[in-house]
């Protein structure tokens, strides 16, 4: 080999260990770096929880061996959010499926736990699968899947335990991986309770709205072929205010369910238990439910069942399995519907009448960790309830009568009233005269002397006046003459004269006096400068009384001499209705039937828009109530019910003060009145 041949194989040599060695030290591709790193999101596609249309968690019973499913899924047509596992029940999704699904979104990797599977049972975050499990199996987490309405998967992760010493940190894994990660997430809203995705006021009633209650203690069951019907009373309470009364208590026969009540006073030494009452009235604001099922197809949403539901075996069976028992009402052939433990009636102020029928007891409750306060034991019961319109709340308005006649109005008016009384007055006391005289026959004779007498007497008064007055004008006369000239006491004499008829008569003579007066200012003044000028005469003094006096009466007399004639020339002017000629009372008659028809047509409206109202509502409430039983804690059925012996406590009893808040009060303090309630 020559030299050339030697020096190509060298650099040939040298050419492929460089490319070996650019190879090895080439950096590796980016293409092959796992996606799932720490600092990355898990949901890269899932950023807008509003698109989340569908929410599915699977669960895993290790005891029963079985899983259990909740679902929340939204209708693409009406929007409307429900609970399939639930057979549709309406949800109130749209804040609680937005916070779930936040719980998802931005869901950053804080660490690879592992990625061994064998280690997926000790994180707890082995999938839920039936096929894959059995009784007792451990470390199964809950597998939680978003979807879109077009039921495409945005996201689906399986949430095992948290993480040790570390708050808030859980390990999660996607299903069909076995990488298990370290994440920070609030897992809480993702809940699969009843209770947390629905409307959670069953009634949407308030207390202060409550006007009257109507307890019916009775109870129901299966005897037989037939129903066995124990009724124990029915009262009838109302508010009155803001306290209880009690209107009606009826006890039944207890040997016949079915005979006629008797109606029971309240004892007189004891009162109504109003702590009772008022505990029904805020567990009636605050009724809560843990559950539902579906009723029967044929039952109607005013409990009524129809022949075709009596004829349904499987739907009779659902009803007397929970407590409630169809019983024929006569009524067309259809059956009302008992319940196992009673009836509550409640009407609030718009016309609306809730009706609430207690059945069995629906068994333990599913809901191991129940926090309702006082639960027994977890046992729940069974409640059907449905709205109605309250008649007795739209009592007819008080229409005014319309006249038809012109004789209709005038006795509506009053017309002709007082003459009517007048006559029958007047004849009675001819009646009570002549009966005098008939049974006083006798003493005519002395009455006749009293008589005359008392004309005498009455005579005499009569002169007196008469002269009294004469004397007093000649004492004033000569007083008069001995200060003044005789012109002016004829003038003196005519003020006071005037002054007089004017206070009698009220007719307009003061205004006359009044210019007479101004007339004689004149000579009144020269008296004056006379007397002033002049000793003091003896009777000076009574006479500028006297003066005083008849300036006194002259004025007010001008005052009401200008009104009184204006308001009698008023009424005078007035007409009255037997003043009217035909055709202005044919007028008048038209035009007060209008007036009335006007007011009662507003008065009938008023009714008709409340009653249409309250229909409306009954409409809306029993659109929700018609399609289930509805399952309540034993608590809050003992807190709506009342039993016979519960009704009444000693005096006093109501007026116990309620517990205070935590750590006490002091000493002599009180609680404010309602507190608690």
């Amino acid at each position: 080999m020559n030299e050339g041949k030697k020096t190509g194989a060298f650099w040939a040599a040298a050419a492929v260990m460089l490319a070996v060695g650019l190879f090895v030290a080439w950096p590796a591709s980016t293409e092959n770096e796992s996606p799932y790193s720490p600092g990355k999101p898990l949901f890269e596609k899932f950023k807008d929880p509003l698109t989340a249309a569908n929410l599915k968690i699977i669960t895993f019973d290790e005891e029963q061996g079985q899983l259990g499913t909740f679902e929340v899924r939204r209708d693409s047509e009406s929007g409307q959010w429900t609970i399939p596992s639930r057979k549709g029940y309406p949800a109130d999704a749209v804040e609680q499926m937005r916070d779930a699904a936040n719980a998802l979104v931005g869901l950053n990797i804080l660490d690879v736990q592992t990625e061994n599977q064998g280690d997926h049972a000790a994180l707890g975050v082995v999938e839920p699968k039936l096929e894959d499990l059995q009784v007792g199996d451990t470390g199964v987490g809950r597998l939680v899947t978003f979807k879109d309405e077009s039921q495409q998967t945005l996201a689906s992760l399986i949430i095992g335990n948290p993480v040790k010493n570390e708050d808030g940190k859980i390990y999660v894994r996607k299903p069909g991986q076995d990488p298990v990660y370290v994440v920070k997430m609030d897992d809480t809203v993702l809940s699969t309770k009843f209770q947390d995705w629905i409307e959670d006021d069953l009634l949407q009633m308030s207390s202060i709205d409550i006007k009257e209650a109507v307890v019916k203690d009775y109870s129901a069951s299966i005897s037989g072929r037939s129903v066995a019907l124990e009724r124990s009373y029915t009262a009838k309470f109302a508010m009155d205010g803001a306290d209880w009364a009690l209107n009606e208590l009826l006890e039944y026969n207890s040997e016949n369910a079915m005979a006629e009540p008797k109606v029971v006073e309240m004892p007189a030494d004891k009162e109504l238990n109003k702590d009772k009452l008022n505990e029904m009235k805020n567990a009636l604001d605050d009724l809560k439910i843990v559950d539902v099922v579906r009723k029967p197809e044929g039952m109607s949403a005013n409990l009524r069942a129809d022949k075709d539901l009596i004829s349904d075996n499987e739907a009779v069976q659902s009803l007397y399995t929970r407590g409630f028992f169809p019983v024929g009402s006569g009524a067309e052939g259809e059956f009302e519907v008992l319940s196992a433990n009673g009836e509550l009636n409640v009407t609030v102020d718009q016309g609306v009448e809730y009706v609430l029928r207690f059945g069995d007891v629906q068994g333990l409750s599913q809901e191991g960790d129940s926090d309702e306060e006082g639960d027994a034991g977890g046992v729940n019961r069974y409640l059907l309830v449905t709205a109605r319109v309250n008649e007795d709340q739209f009592p007819a308005p008080n229409l005014q009568p319309v006249p038809q006649t012109i004789d209709e109005l005038s006795a509506m008016l009053g017309v002709g009233k007082e003459e009517a009384e007048a006559p029958a007055d007047t004849e009675a006391e001819m009646k009570e005269e002549a009966t005098e005289e008939t049974t006083e026959e006798p003493a005519e004779p002395e009455s006749t002397e009293a008589e005359a007498s008392e004309e005498k007497s009455e005579a005499a008064e009569e002169e007196m006046k008469e002269t009294e007055p004469a004397e007093s004008d000649d004492a004033s006369a000569e007083t008069t003459e001995e200060a003044e000239p005789a012109t002016e006491e004829v003038e003196v004499t005519e003020e006071v004269e005037v002054s007089g008829e004017g206070e009698a008569s009220g007719e307009g003579q003061g205004a006359i006096a009044q210019d007479e007066d101004e007339s004689t200012d004149e000579p009144s003044d020269e008296a004056e400068a006379q007397d002033d000028g002049s000793k003091e005469a003896p009777g000076e003094e009574a006479s500028d009384e006297a003066a005083a006096d008849e300036e006194m009466a002259l004025q007010p007399a001008g005052d009401d001499a200008t009104e009184a004639p204006a308001e009698e020339a008023a009424e005078e002017d007035e007409l009255t209705f037997d003043e009217l000629t035909e055709e202005e009372k044919q007028e008048r008659l038209e035009a007060e039937q209008e007036k009335i028809l006007k007011a009662n047509t507003r008065l009938l409206d008023e009714r008709k828009d409340r009653l249409n109202a309250a229909k409306r509502r009954v409409a809306d409430l029993n659109a929700r109530f018609a399609d289930w039983y509805y399952i309540i804690p034993e608590a809050t059925y003992r807190q709506l019910r009342i039993n016979r012996d519960e009704l009444f406590v000693e005096p006093g009893a109501n007026d116990a003060a309620p517990a205070g808040p935590p750590g006490g009060m002091p000493p002599g303090m009180q609680l404010p009145a309602g507190f608690g309630n």
